[in-house]
């Protein structure tokens, strides 16, 4: 990923949600935790903890890359950031083996 500013991270809803588009872009954990984190550290992180209702020390843990957070940990540092999720298609689409089709199996009739 590109070098950011981080004075360009703080409190900018729109560089913020394209700091992290760029992040989600690559479906790599790594790239997207080291992306909340830079973004978490551009600003007040102690302002950000009482905002979002998380531990100060626990947003460093969580978003230090040493540990998967929970996905409602996400959503509350979003909100702290003023951004949300959107889901989309993907563009490039990975091969995948068809999915069974569900539903009961039909009954047979008795003899």
């Amino acid at each position: 990923m590109a070098e950011f500013n981080p004075e360009g991270l703080r409190d900018n809803p729109l560089n913020i949600a394209a700091h992290l588009n760029k992040a989600f872009a690559t479906d790599d954990l790594a790239a997207i935790l080291k992306a909340f984190n830079e973004v978490m550290r551009a600003q007040n992180v102690s302002a950000l903890a009482r905002a979002t209702g998380l531990r100060r020390d626990r947003l460093y843990k969580t978003f230090g890359g040493d540990i998967d957070p929970d996905f409602s940990r996400i959503l509350k540092l979003l909100e702290g950031f003023d951004v949300q999720v959107t889901i989309v298609p993907r563009r490039i689409k990975k091969p995948k083996l068809p999915r069974p089709k569900l539903g009961r199996p039909k009954k047979h009739a008795s003899p």
